[in-house]
């Protein structure tokens, strides 16, 4: 099981794309309610469209990372590259916890009692190669009381995720295992930085 991926919506779409393509992030996708705007388009070329961003996907090594556009930051879920076995024994656990199951033709999601959904991945086209990956992440959620399930049903998991207690549910800090020095908070409030 591999820590991957996360996705939030936010009023900053623009700003959130060059905030990571600074960091070596390529967009891999642009996707709009009046049709997807893929590279080697820039803003320069749509801006004046004002497109309204269901989700422009940006990639890095191992690392996934996704967002669309919202009136304020709402963090959404995170997502696993999973085996076959990994994810049946993840259902099953799941379905113990009576936790709500989204299954769809690419990925399935599970609901935690927090409202983090994570998300199960067994395709590995969504990631390219390189040593770039997510070490840890740190979570803001308002009730603790869950994660302690979280932490039972991620058990596998050698990529830590912290828990804070906080105003609401949030990304607050991804550590990830690069080549080049990082350290920086993306629009939306996440402090990006290099492990180590």
């Amino acid at each position: 099981m591999q820590l991957f991926h996360y996705h939030y919506w936010t009023p900053f779409v623009e700003e959130t794309e060059q905030a990571y393509t600074s960091l070596g992030f390529e967009v891999k996708g642009r996707f709009a309610k009046e049709g997807s705007f893929p590279p080697p388009l820039t803003w320069e070329d749509f801006r004046e469209k004002k497109p309204s961003f269901r989700i422009i996907e940006m990639r890095k090594g191992q690392i996934n990372i996704t967002f669309g556009y919202s009136k304020k930051v709402l963090f959404d879920h995170i997502g696993f590259l999973v085996t076959d076995d990994e994810y049946d024994q993840l259902l099953v656990q799941a379905q113990k916890r009576n936790w709500a199951i989204q299954t769809g033709e690419r990925r399935t999601f599970l609901s935690t009692p927090m409202r983090l959904r994570l998300e199960l991945q067994r395709r590995t086209d969504v990631i390219e190669t390189g040593e770039e990956a997510i070490a840890e992440m740190t979570i803001a959620v308002p009730d603790l009381t869950h994660t302690p399930a979280v932490d039972q049903l991620l058990d596998g998991l050698t990529q830590p995720i912290h828990w804070k207690k906080g105003e609401r549910l949030s990304l607050l800090e991804v550590k990830m295992m690069d080549s080049h020095g990082m350290n920086t908070t993306d629009p939306n409030g996440v402090h990006v930085l290099k492990q180590g």
